[in-house]
């Protein structure tokens, strides 16, 4: 499969990454320029489908975040290497103290933590810069400067490098390494790969229904799979990554159909229909449960964010095989390292729940192995004595 990476950023690193990128077999790139970094918003609203984006630096990424969406993107970092490359450039070419220069960075702290090392050298004028910055303050900063006490100014803004150019100041543009640049260019498809590669998982989808009309709309649908009726269940195999685009297009079932959902993912299809068996058997009011190839059990209820998962072993197991909801399964084991002994009230305490409510899942504690009844615990008022109960976990 081959990853389309769009390159955003000015013509002088559109050009740098074009010639300097590695040739990958599998990577395709387009390129789109600015005059202005802001133009990154416009250029996102008109990208398309794309595996990745890489963007020069944090402000044309930070302009074109909020139109992305959920597309994978990365940015070059200004970090100590870059920083300290300019430095040593502008300082030796041109022969200068730092005191004579000034800089605009994003994250200043990462200056003083290279001019900390060098406690005798003088220090520059330094302006912390952000996406929302006016760049003709930044250029005030340099050009009021430079008619005062300095030789040159070092900016991280192209456009402001230009201007200061144009209206006659000694101008650095930041000096990002060619090996920089392709490492965060690297990181980004090493990002890509990762998540094509996890949205090709096997996912198995059960319905906990065999409705004609229910097994004629997915035979209809395009989701890119087998389906078939199995025993009181309908089964569609189909990878995760057809899934999550069924889940955010809301089309993995009729609108109409209140059919439980267990949906499992795994990198083979045993694990995979195992995890959604287990996903529909989950004790929950949700229609739709998961079971992710790292076991985790979610309830993702449409517009809303996964209210809990289940992500130990012992947690897992409790679910599968007693039919206590996850959210209850993570109170009983966090209740468990507090307490080894316990009675039903000091359950029904913790919980913050009816005594009755307590004592169904005490039962099913006790019937699925989890707990043992050990004694009576005396009570010095009129009533039954209270059984007191141990857990039985494994270590």
């Amino acid at each position: 499969m081959t990853i389309h990476i769009a390159i955003v950023g000015s013509t002088t690193f559109v050009e740098t990454v074009s010639h300097a990128a590695p040739k990958f077999d599998d990577v395709r790139f387009s390129h789109f320029t600015y005059a202005h970094p802001r133009e990154a918003a416009d250029i996102a609203t008109q990208l398309g489908s794309f595996d990745g984006v890489f963007f020069s630096g944090s402000f044309p990424y930070a302009y074109a975040s909020p139109f992305l969406n959920e597309t994978i993107a990365h940015h070059v970092v200004q970090d100590e290497t870059v920083l300290l490359t300019t430095v040593l450039y502008a300082t030796l070419t041109q022969k200068l103290a730092l005191d004579e220069v000034t800089i605009d960075v994003n994250e200043p702290e990462r200056l003083h933590t290279i001019f900390t090392s060098f406690t005798d050298l003088t220090q520059p004028a330094v302006m912390k810069i952000h996406p929302d910055v006016d760049f003709s303050d930044v250029f005030r900063f340099h050009a009021s400067h430079q008619q005062r006490d300095t030789k040159l100014a070092v900016t991280s803004i192209e456009r402001v490098h230009r201007q200061l150019l144009e209206e006659g100041f000694n101008s650095q543009l930041m000096i990002e390494p060619v090996s920089t640049v392709i490492r965060h260019l690297e990181k980004l498809i090493d990002q890509v790969r990762r998540h094509l590669a996890d949205l090709s998982q096997f996912a198995v989808v059960l319905y906990a229904s065999t409705s004609a009309s229910l097994h004629e709309y997915l035979r209809t649908m395009r989701h890119q799979g087998h389906v078939e009726i199995q025993d009181d269940t309908i089964l569609l195999l189909t990878t995760k990554g057809e899934i999550v685009h069924a889940l955010e297009e809301a089309t993995l079932s009729p609108r109409d159909d209140d059919s439980l959902i267990g949906i499992g993912y795994g990198t083979d299809y045993k694990t995979a229909f195992e995890h959604a068996r287990i996903a529909l058997s989950a004790s929950t009011e949700q229609q739709l449960r998961i079971v992710d190839a790292a076991k985790r059990l979610s309830f993702p209820a449409s517009g809303e964010t996964v209210q809990y998962r289940v992500t130990d072993e012992i947690a897992f197991d409790m679910v599968k095989r007693i039919g206590i909801s996850p959210l209850n399964v993570g109170k009983i084991l966090g209740f468990s390292k507090r307490k080894h002994e316990f009675t039903a009230k000091d359950l029904t305490d913790y919980l913050g729940v009816s005594r009755r409510t307590t004592e169904r899942l005490i039962k099913k504690l006790h019937d699925g192995g989890f707990v043992d009844v050990i004694g009576e615990e005396m009570s010095y008022t009129q009533g039954r004595p209270r059984a007191v109960y141990i857990f039985k976990l494994p270590s």
